[in-house]
């Protein structure tokens, strides 16, 4: 009796931390997960709200349909950004580059808000392992280092693709009305 009780507790537990596992690597919003494997066979790269999970890419976090979604995961997706990601603490570091050259760098909290942004806020933040490695721990889709992540490194912040920009900050368009304003 006892180690029939042992036995159960200990499946309901693995069965629990199963499902805890496979729910904290997922997309805070479903539905970009589900196009991702739908459209391109794999799993977005973050989870929760950063890397390519994060909303924000996706025209400012605001669409209408699962098919309006979609076609602005495209855009991000055919505009040759690659998003990387890796953990830094209760933080993720989430790069943004073109090819495998990072361009600009911040460090976001579990809820996809900017806590620090650039590679010497980062290297502050104690990332100088991934600034060490030239960021080739750092994660994005399709596999191969990215490179060029330094303290010099500019930040990002979302935005629209509309407005001014301060000087010596630029626009980078992500899908809709959505960008990265790198300063």
């Amino acid at each position: 009796m006892y180690t029939l009780t042992l036995n159960t507790l200990r499946l309901t537990l693995l069965l629990c931390l199963t499902s805890a596992l496979t729910a904290a690597a997922q997309c805070r919003d479903p539905w970009i997960g589900q196009i991702y494997q739908q459209v391109y066979n794999r799993k977005p790269v973050g989870q929760g709200e950063t890397g390519e999970c994060n909303i924000h890419l996706y025209n400012n976090g605001t669409w209408g349909s699962r098919d309006e979604l979609m076609g602005y995961i495209k855009q991000v997706q055919q505009s040759g950004l690659r998003i990387g990601v890796a953990s830094l603490g209760n933080n993720t570091v989430m790069v943004v580059a073109q090819g495998s050259q990072v361009f600009a760098a911040s460090l976001l909290d579990a809820g996809g808000n900017i806590v620090a942004a650039g590679g010497g806020n980062i290297v502050a933040a104690g990332g100088g392992n991934i600034v060490a490695a030239g960021g080739g721990n750092i994660v994005a889709a399709g596999g191969g280092n990215l490179t060029g992540l330094n303290a010099n490194t500019p930040g990002f912040g979302f935005g629209s693709n509309y407005g001014t920009l301060s000087a010596g900050q630029r626009r980078v368009v992500t899908s809709g009305k959505g960008a990265l304003v790198v300063r």
